[in-house]
């Protein structure tokens, strides 16, 4: 077994000790936070084997695998879990000499403005 499979198989039993805690007294997983659901999508994407072998190094089954993937996709498509916690950035005051601002369209209801490139590249830095 090569260290790439070997590491996988170790991040699988962190991954099932983690799902553990979530089983109720009857072995059904309940309320299974965003983030272990993103972890499961993460090291699915990187899984050299089959879906079988995946499922059952996590201790699930494969519908329990296919709602979490479902899940995890849509937390990822949302962009619920890729910002992370809201961390501020501080704006000066735009300079005279600057006409037009840099415009980042964050979602489809936000856009931010950024009148120095300094500033947008602090922002992608912390937003990262």
């Amino acid at each position: 077994m090569n260290d790439n499979n070997q590491q996988q198989s170790q991040e699988n039993l962190i991954l099932k000790k983690r799902l553990n805690t979530f089983r109720n007294d009857k072995g059904a997983i309940r309320k299974v936070p965003n983030d272990l659901i993103v972890d499961i999508i993460r090291s699915w994407e990187q899984w050299p084997g089959t879906a079988k072998s995946f499922y059952q190094s996590i201790g699930l089954k494969k519908q329990q695998l296919a709602i979490m993937i479902k899940k995890g996709k849509q937390l990822l498509k949302d962009g619920t879990e890729k910002l992370g916690p809201f961390i501020p950035v501080e704006i000066k005051a735009p300079p005279s000499c600057q006409q037009a601002p840099i415009v980042l369209n964050w979602d489809k209801k936000k856009s931010i403005r950024f009148y120095q490139v300094d500033h947008l590249v602090d922002f992608l830095k912390k937003a990262a």
